[in-house]
């Protein structure tokens, strides 16, 4: 009844393959799943949805935090976990967080098997993460949002260094980062286009 007053549609399993087969009929926003009782198999569901699927959002229920626990937790790319004493606000909570980013948020496919995912502003390979620096980020949230259009050396200064835009930043600091970024990257992801700027190439 609780979770009934919160979601407009809601789905209950109580078995791993009843489990997958609604999230495979349904494709559900959100699964809460329960990682502490063996036989619903939770985290051999989450594996299962991982495999293609990175835009769903997971939220695990489990009896404690053990080291294992979290470890699976954040190879699956959990949006939240809770220990079951929590209370209902804890969950509600994590609901309403998560619900703003569904609403929000999507991956976006790029070339070469690499992934943005506009809700936590990280860039995935396949299903690894790839670290970037905090300018990095800046740099590709900036080109993902221009959605394949170029953006100009101003824009950068302004959306990468932002609060430090009155030290001493050049076009030089632009090329330097972008130099740094294309390393981690394919090289044609993000293209120079003469006397405009830069852009990313986005898959439609």
């Amino acid at each position: 009844p609780f979770l009934e007053e919160h979601c407009a549609r809601l789905y209950i399993a109580h078995n791993a393959g009843e489990a997958y087969r609604l999230y495979a009929d349904r494709k559900p926003d959100i699964i809460i799943m329960d990682l502490s009782v063996a036989k619903l198999g939770g985290v051999t569901i989450a594996k299962k949805v991982r495999e293609k699927d990175y835009n769903t959002y997971l939220i695990a229920l489990t009896e404690h935090a053990n080291r294992d626990i979290l470890l699976e937790i954040v190879d699956l790319h959990f949006s939240s976990y809770l220990i079951k004493s929590s209370d209902r606000t804890e969950l509600l909570k994590a609901l309403l967080k998560i619900s703003k980013k569904a609403e929000n948020g999507k991956l976006i496919q790029l070339e070469e098997s690499f992934f943005w995912d506009s809700r936590s502003n990280l860039l995935f390979y396949e299903d690894k993460q790839i670290i970037l620096t905090r300018r990095e980020q800046k740099l590709f949230e900036l080109l993902v949002e221009k959605n394949g259009n170029a953006c100009s050396d101003d824009e950068i200064f302004f959306y990468v260094w932002e609060d430090e835009f009155d030290r001493t930043v050049t076009n030089d600091s632009i090329r330097t980062l972008v130099k740094n970024l294309r390393k981690k990257i394919p090289k044609k992801l993000i293209e120079n286009q003469y006397a405009v700027g830069y852009k990313i190439n986005i898959q439609i």
